[in-house]
């Protein structure tokens, strides 16, 4: 650290000029226009990983894209609640199973967090609701 210290004291600031030239900054320049670039793509490769969410009260282990669920992991809710299966940009997105505390779950797609397609509901009595859900409710062929 002294050595650091003694280092940046015997500096000449006159002799900056000297490398302050048009050749460095635009080398400067490019160099970091590439680690811009390898930063959002290194950003965008798919990682295993366990996250807290929401102080806790949420667990997340699955596949990780740019901080956000994408893929296929399990997120596990502080009241039992578990949800298995597709994640895109941290919302349900795809297949998956919804298992509620309280004794019934859906199986099927999702769209934006919401049962949406063809899926299975289970009721806490076991009755069974199946077919096509829009906006997360049942469509009744009837």
């Amino acid at each position: 650290m002294n050595r650091l210290l003694h280092y940046l004291q015997t500096i000449d600031l006159k002799d900056t000029k000297s490398y302050l030239t048009r050749s460095t900054i635009e080398k400067g320049g490019v160099l970091l226009i590439l680690l811009c670039a390898l930063s959002v793509f290194l950003g965008r490769i798919p990682i295993k990983q366990a996250i807290s969410l929401d102080n806790g009260k949420m667990t997340y282990h699955g596949t990780v894209v740019a901080s956000k669920m994408s893929g296929k992991g399990t997120l596990t809710f502080e009241n039992g609640d578990k949800y298995e299966g597709q994640f895109k940009n941290g919302i349900f997105n795809g297949k998956g199973t919804f298992t509620s505390a309280a004794g019934w779950s859906y199986e099927g797609e999702f769209k934006n967090g919401i049962a949406e397609g063809q899926g299975k509901l289970t009721t806490e009595s076991k009755v069974v609701y199946e077919g096509t859900f829009k906006q997360g409710i049942y469509q009744n062929a009837n």
